[in-house]
């Protein structure tokens, strides 16, 4: 091919994603819209304090879910495992740690949150991600059933720490804790960790649509990605802490929520293919999406059981439960069901 053709080649793939980056930016818009009009409230009951606190909340969900999926899309392109996610891999819960400690700090000494939260929860994923790394790599590679093993030892590991500190904070606030611990979005967040999360996860994913790629050169091997140019040991280096930044925003948001990282980044695998730059666009308009119309059957679901609302983590957690099942059972199967 051609030099010419080649930078036409190049030139219709950037308007392709170019159009689909829109087309899918106004879909989210629009899907946000309805969503708004969805709650325990009739439209001609809606005042527009309730729906200005509607629409907070579904950007704090859209941001959680652009976040946690292309963090999901990241990791399965890193280490070629169809079973990496954030959560499954303890990340989510080293983050937890890291607010529950900021939490706690907030109760102990005269600090605000937003100055506390979003940094521990960062040193919380990136404290996992390096544990994790470290215990699965050998010789500079990666075995990716040690890696899932030592995922679910240090999410075990979290869980334990985060139990440790409700011993330490005032009986009042562990329901609070509690609330958060299962994956709960709310219009109440302070506005300073808002933006900071916000800023955080529109960064990491620009960073990691960049390497797109550098992950599709992954998918062929280590061997192979290195022979054309890609710094194996640096890419992953890299991704670790855009994917440490992601999820930190991400869960000092809304807490921990389970598998999104998971089902999003397989469902775009299935529309539009394994090209990584097209992937890290849609996993994260959809991961929004998803986590937006989840959290609308939320707010009305509630209703059902005498709640205001259910925890969005528990939705997650019952679609990605049986998924993460079938995804493990094709695995060990070969593809068979």
């Amino acid at each position: 091919m051609s030099d010419e053709r080649l930078e036409s080649s190049a030139h219709l793939s950037a308007r392709k994603l170019l159009t689909y980056g829109v087309g899918l930016a106004v879909s989210t818009g629009i899907i946000a819209l309805a969503c708004s009009l969805v709650g325990v409230f009739r439209l001609g009951d809606l005042t527009w304090l309730i729906w200005k606190l509607r629409l907070i909340r579904l950007a704090e969900a859209a941001m959680v879910g652009a976040a946690l999926a292309v963090a999901g899309m990241a990791l399965q392109g890193l280490l070629r495992n169809p079973l990496a996610d954030p959560y499954i891999l303890g990340v989510s819960s080293g983050s937890g740690v890291g607010v529950l400690a900021g939490m706690a700090l907030a109760e102990w000494v005269a600090m605000p949150n937003w100055a506390t939260t979003p940094v521990l929860a960062f040193a919380g994923a990136l404290a996992t991600c390096a544990c994790v790394y470290a215990v699965a790599q050998r010789h500079g590679r990666l075995d990716p059933y040690v890696l899932l093993l030592s995922g679910v030892i240090i999410n075990a590991f979290n869980g334990a720490v985060m139990l440790a500190i409700y011993l330490f904070v005032k009986p009042f606030v562990v329901s609070g804790f509690l609330v958060w611990a299962m994956g709960n979005l709310s219009s109440g967040v302070p506005v300073g960790i808002l933006w900071i999360s916000a800023g955080c996860v529109l960064l990491g994913w620009a960073a990691l649509f960049l390497r797109g790629a550098a992950f599709n050169a992954m998918a062929l091997g280590d061997d192979v990605a290195a022979s054309t140019g890609v710094s194996v040991h640096w890419l992953r280096v890299e991704t670790f802490l855009v994917v440490s930044l992601m999820t930190g925003a991400a869960v000092a948001v809304a807490g921990p929520i389970g598998f999104l990282g998971l089902i999003v980044p397989h469902v775009c695998r299935l529309l539009v293919g394994p090209d990584h730059r097209s992937l890290a666009l849609f996993s994260g308009f959809v991961g929004a999406i998803f986590l937006m119309l989840a959290d609308s059957f939320c707010r009305t679901a509630g209703e059902w059981v005498n709640l205001s609302d259910l925890p969005v983590g528990i939705v997650t957690a019952f679609c990605g439960g049986p998924f993460f099942i079938f995804l493990l059972r094709r695995r060990v199967t070969g593809g068979r069901p």
